[in-house]
């Protein structure tokens, strides 16, 4: 472990911590393996490794930094929950309490690792939008993961939400957005220029006509998820807007996906076959 490495590191992120007495095992202790876990899991998910060694490297009051330490003790805790401190008996869960056992109700071992999971959430929800500052971030395979679609943080689960946890929520509307994009884009708005748009929207480099083109794209994807269908008329209307700016787009000017909208005109010639009066 590099980020959590002793009690010490871990303490200011454990709330209302209880000291340890002498002899007693240290909460550190209890949950390395979850915190080696957890960590391994953020590089592998979020960071990348060098990435992540450049944020370890950052002071210890950085915002990236905390955040990934606190990131990595929540999902250690809510993996650990289960054998943390915890028994089961005939009665159901119990915590440990001097020599006796105080039972713990299903509900509200639910609560506690509902709350866990609200601050893994959260801390992710803070953390994507500052990883495209993190030295070689941008060109790690993690980026280019988020970076497949015009929704690389967790922003889109509050605008189709549902009853599963944000960040299970993001993974499981991935892949639709990832289809709807790409139909958005064969029949609309071109490849080309999609993937512009999602490498600037990722590296937060969207001049100010791209965001209102980005924002007009994502509300035609929310719509979809949430009522099953585009908006004709306003999709239209995009095009219509990308058609009359060349020099913002030359992307979409230049792709076959621009010769939809700009069909062949036939004229009546009486050299032509079929010729008619």
């Amino acid at each position: 472990m590099k980020l959590i490495t002793d009690q010490a590191t871990l303490a200011p992120y454990i709330p209302n911590m209880i000291v340890n007495v002498k002899g007693e095992t240290a909460l550190f202790d209890k949950i390395a393996v979850h915190l080696q876990a957890a960590e391994d899991w953020v590089i592998r998910t979020f960071t990348s490794q060098k990435p992540f060694t450049a944020i370890v490297g950052y002071a210890a009051d950085n915002q990236i930094r905390t955040l990934t330490a606190r990131l990595i003790v929540a999902e250690a805790l809510r993996l650990a929950v289960p054998s943390l401190d915890l028994v089961f008996t005939p009665n159901g869960f119990a915590v440990t309490q001097t020599a006796n056992l105080t039972p713990a109700s299903k509900q509200r071992v639910d609560r506690l690792i509902g709350s866990l999971n609200t601050l893994r959430d959260d801390c992710i929800s803070q953390l994507l939008p500052l990883l495209p500052g993190v030295s070689q971030w941008l060109n790690s395979e993690r980026a280019e993961y988020f970076g497949a679609t015009l929704f690389p943080t967790l922003e889109i689960v509050e605008q189709v939400p549902g009853n599963t946890p944000k960040w299970e929520r993001w993974l499981e509307l991935r892949p639709k957005v990832i289809d709807l994009e790409a139909s958005l884009a064969e029949e609309w708005f071109s490849p080309e220029l999609m993937s512009v748009l999602r490498d600037r929207n990722l590296r937060q480099t969207l001049p100010d006509t791209d965001k209102r083109f980005v924002a007009e794209i994502q509300a035609q994807i929310v719509g979809y998820l949430t009522n099953g269908s585009f908006s004709t008329r306003r999709l239209a209307d995009i095009v219509n807007f990308i058609r009359r700016n060349p020099a913002a787009f030359p992307e979409w000017h230049n792709s076959a996906t621009a010769q939809l909208f700009s069909p062949p005109i036939f004229k009546n010639k009486k050299t032509s076959a079929g010729y008619f009066f």
